[in-house]
């Protein structure tokens, strides 16, 4: 149920970054919301549904930029293994996990983005990127990621039903 209710979820996420998030720039930076989704995704429900929701998100970021389909994807998915390892889920109210994980996450993610250009040949300069593009991009994901996370624990809530144990 929860990759169903993920599709337009992310579907919005991927055109709201398309356009809202893309007049936000400061320097090259912008916030990646279908990131955060996915990430928080990861942190409240695991790696298995969130591969599910890093593949469709990125088919659908992909196909509003200039990158190759799944480029996103792979940046993603190494973020998902990167999170099982290390903390696997945690609390809807935890406060302290989720800027962890963006703060390691959000480079790991952009190399990814960049060593796919490098192989397109569509070198960037690394110095440049990391400058201009990714710490913009994690002081913006540093912002947004405790409102994403929230609101993504009342969807991961509302989709999974509470233990009843008889006493």
């Amino acid at each position: 149920m929860a990759r169903y209710v993920g599709i337009p979820i992310l579907l919005m996420a991927a055109i709201f970054n398309a356009t809202v998030m893309a007049e936000l720039r400061v320097w090259q930076g912008a916030p990646d919301l279908v990131f955060l989704l996915v990430i928080s995704w990861a942190l409240l429900a695991g790696a298995r549904e969130a591969l599910a929701w890093a593949i469709i998100g990125s088919i659908f970021q992909d196909a509003l930029s200039l990158v190759p389909l799944g480029t996103s994807a792979l940046g993603m998915i190494l973020v998902i293994f990167m999170i099982d390892f290390s903390t696997g889920t945690v609390s809807r109210r935890n406060v302290f996990i989720p800027p962890l994980m963006v703060l390691a996450g959000t480079p790991i993610y952009h190399l990814a983005i960049l060593a796919v250009l490098w192989m397109i040949d569509q070198p960037v300069p690394f110095t440049s990127a990391f400058v201009y593009v990714t710490l913009p991009t994690l002081v913006y994901h540093l912002i947004f990621i405790l409102p994403v996370f929230r609101a993504v624990g009342l969807v991961h809530r509302w989709l999974t039903p509470r233990r009843v144990a008889l006493e």
